[in-house]
């Protein structure tokens, strides 16, 4: 399951509930372990919820709305890194580095084009939801350049993948030309414009929040390991009673079958997968270094049947048990 930043949710549920969405269209977020346990990162499927309810109930305009009360503050070690950074540039240069402290969904770029900088957002847009997330990125991004500089910078061009009926309010608010079904989710700049410092520039403290967001962006990689380690413990130590299901796993582990299914997805794997590959794992630890007879291995496995492991073990190895002993 993807994540995003809580201070992101929490200022989009509260902007959207002022301007007059039920309070009770959110009540079933309250449920929610991460958001009962006052997590820093969510579920972001929460924060599209909100985009949607808001987009079909409220008036339009509400991801310039969100983009432009969004601020530094609300990023973190991040949005530290922002204020202090020697120039504009570097602002869209940690992004693209560090876009992971503030959500794993997708990725930034940074690209130099003749005399513009160009930053692209890498990620799919399936839905409504994902496509105002984009909308509220750039709106935010081009609102931290004026608070971090005291500067107004504005972008040459900005272009979206997703289509829109009406692209006036945001061209209004880039003062540039705003193009929908484009080819790609970016926004440039004159390079120049991005040569200026920030008002709180810092090269000591720079050095010292880069090394702390590194630190940062490991403890996030190394929590999705662990519960990838803490899985592949479970189905191991089920194989003898059978190959749990993934409802069982997903419930052990406190998720859903379709959130547990998406964590799996995002380290490159499927339930299935895992699962062979445990049993291939177990059936070539105990035929090489023990005298458990085939019979035994077959149950220890996960199998039932001796002729169901045989097959499965030729389909791994290309060799029957036996052989391979």
């Amino acid at each position: 399951m993807h994540f995003v930043s809580s201070s992101i949710y929490y200022k989009a549920r509260k902007l959207a509930l002022k301007e007059g969405l039920d309070a009770k269209t959110f009540d079933h977020h309250d449920v929610i372990p991460a958001v009962v346990n006052q997590a820093t990162y969510l579920p972001i499927d929460l924060l599209f919820e909100v985009y949607k309810s808001a987009d079909e109930l409220l008036s339009s305009g509400f991801t310039l709305r969100q983009g432009q009360q969004l601020s530094s503050s609300d990023y973190g070690t991040l949005g530290l890194a922002w204020r202090t950074c020697w120039e504009a540039k570097e602002i869209f240069v940690r992004t693209a580095r560090f876009m992971v402290l503030v959500t794993d969904y997708g990725s930034a770029k940074i690209l130099e084009k003749g005399d513009e900088t160009v930053i692209q957002l890498l990620r799919p847009t399936p839905h409504r939801g994902l496509e105002m997330a984009n909308e509220t990125t750039f709106v935010m991004l081009t609102n931290i350049l004026k608070e971090v500089t005291g500067k107004s910078i504005q972008p040459t061009k900005v272009h979206f993948k997703h289509s829109f009926s009406d692209s006036r309010p945001f061209q209004e608010y880039f003062n540039c030309e705003v193009r929908f079904m484009s080819s790609e989710n970016s926004m440039s700049f004159f390079r120049k414009d991005l040569e200026v410092p920030t008002l709180k520039a810092d090269r000591q403290l720079q050095q010292y929040l880069v090394t702390r967001m590194q630190e940062e962006q490991k403890d996030i990689h190394s929590r999705a390991d662990h519960l990838l380690k803490n899985i592949r413990n479970l189905v191991k130590e089920s194989l003898p009673s059978g190959i749990p299901s993934l409802i069982q796993v997903a419930d052990h582990v406190g998720m859903s079958p379709r959130t547990l299914k998406r964590r799996l997805s995002d380290k490159g794997a499927s339930f299935r997968e895992l699962v062979q590959e445990l049993q291939k794992d177990v059936a070539l630890e105990y035929l090489k270094n023990s005298n458990k007879s085939l019979s035994e291995i077959t149950f220890l496995t996960g199998f039932s049947d001796p002729s169901a492991f045989n097959r499965a073990f030729k389909r791994w190895t290309g060799q029957a048990p036996s052989s391979f002993r």
